[in-house]
């Protein structure tokens, strides 16, 4: 039974979808006028032969009508889920791999139309599987924390200590913020954040990248602190992080580490 807030949320949706399906209308009626005109001009001038009079510019290949306003429907309905997910921040209920899967279902065009059946219906499976992501994500962050053969000392293979040193993770940032994260690694510290959020009971992250992405970024001397972590930034890439919840990488040591690999 959908509470007040749910209530709103479901409003709010309604009035998302129904927009993107009048738009979706209006595109199609749009390249259908289009059409229309090409093949007026192109009777009118050139008895209907030939490529001139192109109603749309050219890096489209001069395609009107229904092939044309299907592609751009296709590319609106990528952009309304990826919006649409964003902002019931399905991302950060899952691991990384099933977000990885989703992103790629996403830009494959493998998801069902846009109706609130199909939202509601993603987001309850979600929902109800969220201990199953959280178990997932556990482990993802613990093989991530814990680089196999590291040459640091900090590194611990079988347990998590008071620091790790994570290569690859900075790089030269813009202007006067000295650093910023490797593309390709920051879903790693959006992870990070939400289980350390997680297994301390409280929601995932907040914002889209998470607490420690958004301090490393706007760091002015390659330093900081968030809730969880205290970090320096190197000039190599590497990332010392500090935890500063000892009782909370006990938990993450109990359920991912220790005998477990050992064994």
């Amino acid at each position: 039974m959908f509470n007040t807030t749910d209530i709103v949320v479901r409003d709010n949706l309604a009035a998302m979808i129904s927009t993107y399906n009048q738009a979706l209308a209006e595109v199609e009626d749009a390249y259908s006028i289009l059409e229309q005109a090409q093949n007026k001009l192109r009777t009118a001038f050139i008895d209907g032969k030939g490529y001139s009079f192109n109603t749309i510019e050219r890096n489209n290949h001069g395609d009107v009508g229904k092939a044309a306003s299907d592609k751009i429907k296709e590319s609106v309905k990528k952009s309304a889920w990826t919006h649409v997910i964003e902002r019931m921040s399905l991302r950060r209920m899952l691991s990384i791999k099933r977000r990885d899967e989703l992103d790629k279902q996403i830009d494959k065009g493998e998801l069902p139309e846009l109706t609130i059946e199909n939202v509601v219906a993603l987001f309850t499976t979600s929902a109800e599987n969220v201990n199953t992501y959280l178990q997932e994500a556990i482990h993802e962050v613990f093989e991530f924390l814990r680089p196999h053969r590291s040459q640091h000392k900090t590194n611990t293979e079988f347990e998590l200590g008071k620091k790790v040193v994570l290569t690859w993770m900075v790089q030269e940032g813009y202007g006067k913020k000295p650093f910023r994260v490797n593309y390709h690694r920051d879903k790693y510290l959006t992870a990070l954040d939400n289980v350390f959020a997680m297994i301390d009971g409280k929601q995932p992250v907040k914002t889209y990248h998470g607490e420690l992405y958004d301090a490393i970024c706007n760091t002015e001397d390659g330093t900081g602190k968030t809730q969880y972590f205290k970090f320096r930034c190197y000039k190599n890439g590497n990332l010392h992080i500090e935890f500063l919840r000892p009782e909370l990488v006990e938990k993450l040591n109990a359920v991912a580490g220790g005998n477990r690999l050992k064994q």
